[in-house]
């Protein structure tokens, strides 16, 4: 039975830990630099699908240009994760801040000068190298930035930011396209990624942790799981997000016009981040209610898939994403619980490179199979997902029935006459 009044004392302990949060310097200070160093990866969409389209006339170049960059940066991510964990963090990301700014200014120049478009896959595993470890270097940050019994909350609030820096990040690169075209996006991202690694500067040290015997997958064996979620979650939602600029010419519109759309991809899922931020999801019956989630969003993606005008799928694209934040704070908060001190870096790397990994071959899935019908490419998330909701609510049935105690016959005493009862 319920102790009373307990839900009221957790409900007000939620408001005042969230208010704390609030007010905690460091917090706000890694909150900032997390922001701007994120800006550059949710621009760099907008800026490489143009920088194809400048430099060869067609959209399904730059989204393969965007593709490659993302596969690159996941491929690289347990890597460039192994190397943040056996240095002083907060040094390695001002790193690939700088790099981040280094390679978006030779993109720019790249643009500018109408060199071949082999120079520009060139720069693409540069690209992202600069991008890889970033979002799993800074999940690892948090834990020095953040008391241990704020973390939970704290890991959903930062899904949320990641996703107001999706917003944020198109917004920007629509603006920037409007006034110069791919270069001014380019160099928008290099002066982001700038300011991050400056910002740096007054975030926590993170000490180096001992060195790792072996990969965290084989340390933590039982997280596989999560990267395997993040991985077809990337997949999914790369699919159905790098396909948004693509239908711009379905609708009569420029494709300058994508980081629009795409934006109000990113207002859905913000809004669903607010309210798991102010109600975070417990970790208990995960996999019902993971399972549960890819079934929502699956529902939710159909409506702007089937959108016959821009402004019924403008619409569409605001409630389309409304679980993406949910799902992605339900995995991060549980890897969260299940690794330990030393492997930080490495283990938010791996989830994070599994997602990249996914929404590149997602985005290169797009440029290859748009010319057949870009509004049909998104049927492969829809698909993807509804299996993962039937996979994930098997495994959480029997994981149930493994669990449940196994019921031990009492042998009973028969009584004169009760024969019958038995």
């Amino acid at each position: 039975m319920a102790e009373p009044g307990r839900d009221q004392r957790r409900s007000a302990a939620d408001h005042t830990s969230i208010g704390e949060l609030l007010r905690d310097r460091a917090w706000r200070r890694w909150t900032l630099s997390s922001f701007l160093a994120r800006l550059p990866i949710t621009m760099a969409l907008i800026g490489l699908v143009l920088a194809g389209e400048a430099s060869t006339g067609s959209l399904a170049v730059g989204a393969r240009l965007a593709g490659v960059t993302t596969f690159c940066a996941g491929l690289a991510g347990p890597l460039r994760g192994r190397q943040l964990d056996r240095g002083e963090l907060r040094t390695g990301l001002q790193r690939n801040c700088l790099l981040t700014g280094v390679v978006s200014a030779a993109f720019a120049v790249c643009v500018t000068l109408k060199v071949n478009v082999a120079f520009l896959y060139a720069l693409c595993p540069c690209l992202g190298y600069s991008f890889s470890g970033t979002v799993g270097g800074f999940r690892a940050l948090l834990a020095a930035a953040v008391n241990a019994d704020r973390r939970h909350r704290a890991h959903f609030v930062e899904s949320l930011m990641v996703e107001a820096s999706w917003a944020a990040g198109p917004l920007l690169a629509t603006i920037l396209a409007e006034l110069g075209g791919a270069v001014a996006v380019l160099l928008g991202m290099a002066a982001a990624a700038t300011l991050a690694a400056v910002s740096l500067l007054g975030v926590v040290r993170s000490h180096p942790q001992p060195r790792p015997r072996s990969h965290i997958l084989r340390n933590y064996p039982d997280i596989r799981l999560l990267v395997g979620l993040a991985f077809c979650l990337g997949l999914g939602f790369g699919i159905f997000e790098s396909n948004v600029p693509l239908r711009m010419p379905q609708y009569g519109l420029s494709p300058d016009l994508g980081g629009l759309f795409v934006l109000l991809l990113a207002i859905g899922s913000v809004t669903g981040g607010i309210y798991v931020s102010l109600r975070p999801i417990r970790r208990e019956h995960t996999l019902w209610k993971a399972s549960a989630l890819f079934s929502v969003f699956t529902l939710l993606m159909l409506p702007s898939i089937l959108a016959s005008s821009a402004a019924a799928f403008a619409a569409c694209l605001l409630f389309a994403s409304l679980m993406l934040v949910p799902v992605n704070g339900l995995g991060t908060s549980e890897l969260e619980a299940r690794i330990g001190e030393t492997q930080r870096a490495e283990a938010f790397s791996c989830l994070q490179a599994a997602t990249m990994i996914g929404g590149g071959i997602g985005a290169v899935l797009n440029g290859i199979l748009a010319p057949l019908g870009a509004w049909k490419v998104p049927f492969i998330t829809v698909g993807l997902f509804s299996l993962l909701a039937v996979g994930l609510a098997v495994a959480a049935r029997l994981a149930d029935r493994r669990s449940r105690p196994a019921k031990v016959a009492v042998p009973r005493r028969s009584l004169p006459g009760s024969g019958w009862l038995r």
